[in-house]
C-alpha cells in the first residue's frame, strides 16, 4: 500500500521548491549587474533542479513496488545534473523583458523537459532486470501534462515577477502550485505507466547504490532546510530594498530640487548676461559711437578749412586720423553686434531672422528662405537672445564650412516644443571623422552651450555630399 504521507511530502516539496525557484529568479528585476542576474538564476535554477530531483526520491519512497530498490549513484547524479541544467535554461528564457511567444513556450519546454529527463533517467538508474515496461499512451499522457503544466507556470511567473514578495505571494503560490503540479502530475502519472515483473531484481552492485529509504528521508529533510533558508535570504534581501527604496526616492527628489535650482540659477545668469550686455551697447553707443562720430565731423571741418597750400604731410596724417576715426567707429559696431545683435529689440525675433537673412545673403550669395509662425508669442529676453545667437553662429558656420547655395529657416511650434531648424544644402561632414579642434571650428559646442543655458536642446544631423541641420527645440514653458 502506498504512504500517502511520504506522497503528501513529495507534492509539498516539489511546491515549496518551484515557490523559491520563481521567488529568487523574480530578483533579477533588481539588479542591474549581468553577474548578479546570472546568480539569482543559478540559484533558482537550484532551487527548483533539487526540489525536483528531492521530490522524485521522496515519491518513490512512497510508491510500493514489489521489488527491493537501489540506484546507481552516477545516473543518479546525472538526472540531478538535466533537472538543474534544463530549469537554468528555462528561467534564462523566462526572466527576459519580452520573451515573445517563442521563447514563452521555449521556456516551458526546458522546464517539462527537465522534470521528464530527471524522472526517466532515475527510474533508469534503478538498472532493473527484467527491465521496466511503460505504456506508451500513459508516458505520453505524463509528458504532456508536464508540458501543458511547465508553459502555465511560466507564464503566470512571468505576470506576477515584477511584484514584491508581500503583495505577490498569493499570486507566486498559484505559480507554484501550476509549476508543482507539472513535476508530481508527471512523476506520479509516469509511474502509473511503468509495470514491473515479479521476478525483476536489482543489478546495481552494493557498493555503487543508495539505500532508497535514507536516500528519501535525507533529501527531504536537507531540501527542505536549503529552500527554507535560501527562501529566508532572498526576503532579506528584497526587504532591505524595499527600506532602501524611500531613501533612493528622497535622494531622487533632491536632485530634482538641485538640477531645479541649477536650472533656475543658470537662467538669471544667463538673464544678467543679456542685460549687461545691452547695457554695455548702449553705453557703446551713447558715449564711445557719439563721440567718434563727432570726432569724425570735427576732422572733416577741419579738413574742409585747411588751404589748398597746406603741407602734404599735415594733409595726410589728416586723412589717416579721419580714416581711423571710420574704423572706430565700424570696430565699435561690430562689438555693439556682438553684445546685441541687432533688430530683435525693434522687429521682434521673426523680423530679426529675415532681417540677418537679407543681410547674409548679400553679404554671401547664398539664398536664404526663412517661415516663422508669427503666432508665437515674444520669448524671454535670455531665450530670445540665445536663440539668435545660435541662428547666426549656424549662418557663420554656413558661410565659413559648407559651401552650400540655399539655407532654409524655419521658426515653428509644436503641441509642447518650439523648434528653430537651419539647414543647407551644403557638402555635409562626418562628425565620426572630426576631430576635437575641427568640431570646435564648427561652433557646435558653442551652441550646445547656448541651448542648455536657458534649458533648451540642440542636435546636429549631418551626412556627406547631403548638408546639414541645426535643429534647436525648447519647452513651450520656458519659451516666455
Amino acid at each position: 500500500m502506498d504512504n500517502y504521507w511520504l506522497i503528501l511530502l513529495s507534492v509539498m516539496v516539489a511546491t515549496m521548491a518551484v515557490f523559491v525557484g520563481m521567488d529568487l529568479s523574480a530578483r533579477i528585476a533588481h539588479e542591474l549587474t549581468r553577474f548578479r542576474q546570472l546568480t539569482w538564476i543559478l540559484a533558482g535554477a537550484l532551487s527548483i533542479g533539487l526540489g525536483i530531483w528531492t521530490m522524485h526520491f521522496i515519491g518513490m519512497l512512497g510508491f510500493q513496488l514489489p521489488i527491493a530498490v537501489s540506484y546507481d549513484f552516477g545516473i543518479t547524479l546525472g538526472s540531478l545534473a538535466l533537472a538543474v541544467a534544463g530549469c537554468g535554461v528555462a528561467l534564462a528564457l523566462g526572466v527576459q523583458t519580452a520573451p515573445g511567444l517563442g521563447k514563452l513556450l521555449g521556456a516551458g519546454s526546458f522546464f517539462a523537459l527537465a522534470i521528464i529527463g530527471m524522472h526517466y533517467t532515475g527510474m533508469a538508474a534503478m538498472r532493473i532486470v527484467p527491465p521496466i515496461r511503460y505504456d506508451p499512451r500513459i508516458v505520453g499522457l505524463s509528458i504532456a501534462i508536464a508540458f501543458a503544466a511547465s508553459t502555465v507556470a511560466v507564464w503566470c511567473f512571468r505576470q506576477f515577477r515584477s511584484a514584491d514578495l508581500l503583495s505577490a505571494f498569493g499570486k507566486r503560490a498559484g505559480s507554484a502550485l501550476a509549476g508543482g503540479s507539472a513535476i508530481y502530475g508527471m512523476h506520479y502519472t509516469g509511474m502509473e505507466a511503468a509495470s514491473f515483473a515479479a521476478t525483476s531484481h536489482s543489478t546495481v552492485h552494493p557498493t555503487q547504490a543508495f539505500n532508497p529509504s535514507a536516500l528519501a528521508l535525507s533529501l527531504g529533510a536537507l531540501s527542505v532546510a536549503f529552500l527554507l533558508a535560501t527562501l529566508l535570504i532572498s526576503s532579506y534581501d528584497e526587504l532591505r530594498l524595499m527600506r532602501l527604496e524611500p531613501r533612493v526616492e528622497k535622494l531622487g527628489r533632491a536632485a530634482a530640487q538641485a538640477s531645479k535650482e541649477v536650472r533656475e540659477l543658470s537662467n538669471r545668469l544667463v538673464e544678467l548676461q543679456v542685460a549687461e550686455r545691452r547695457r554695455l551697447a548702449t553705453e557703446l553707443h551713447d558715449i564711445v559711437g557719439q563721440n567718434l562720430a563727432t570726432l569724425l565731423v570735427e576732422l572733416a571741418l577741419i579738413r574742409r578749412r585747411l588751404p589748398a597750400t597746406a603741407d602734404p604731410d599735415l594733409q595726410k596724417n589728416l586723412d589717416d586720423a579721419v580714416l581711423l576715426a571710420k574704423q572706430s567707429i565700424e570696430s565699435v559696431r561690430q562689438v555693439m553686434a556682438q553684445l546685441r545683435p541687432p533688430g530683435v529689440d525693434e522687429l521682434g525675433l521673426p523680423a530679426a531672422l529675415r532681417w540677418h537673412a537679407t543681410t547674409f545673403a548679400s553679404r554671401t550669395g547664398i539664398a536664404v528662405t526663412v517661415a516663422a509662425d508669427e503666432s508665437l508669442p515674444r520669448p524671454a529676453a535670455a531665450v530670445e537672445d540665445a536663440v539668435l545667437r545660435i541662428y547666426l553662429e549656424a549662418l557663420a558656420n554656413i558661410a565659413k564650412h559648407a559651401v552650400a547655395r540655399e539655407v532654409r529657416v524655419r521658426l515653428s511650434v509644436g503641441d509642447e516644443r518650439v523648434t528653430l531648424s537651419i539647414s543647407d544644402d551644403g557638402r555635409g561632414f562626418s562628425d565620426r571623422t572630426l576631430k576635437p579642434g575641427e568640431a570646435s571650428g564648427w561652433g557646435v559646442p558653442i551652441m550646445q552651450e547656448r541651448a542648455a543655458a536657458i534649458g533648451g536642446e540642440l542636435h546636429l544631423r549631418t551626412t556627406p555630399g547631403a548638408g546639414t541641420t541645426v535643429e534647436f527645440s525648447i519647452s513651450k514653458s520656458l519659451w516666455s
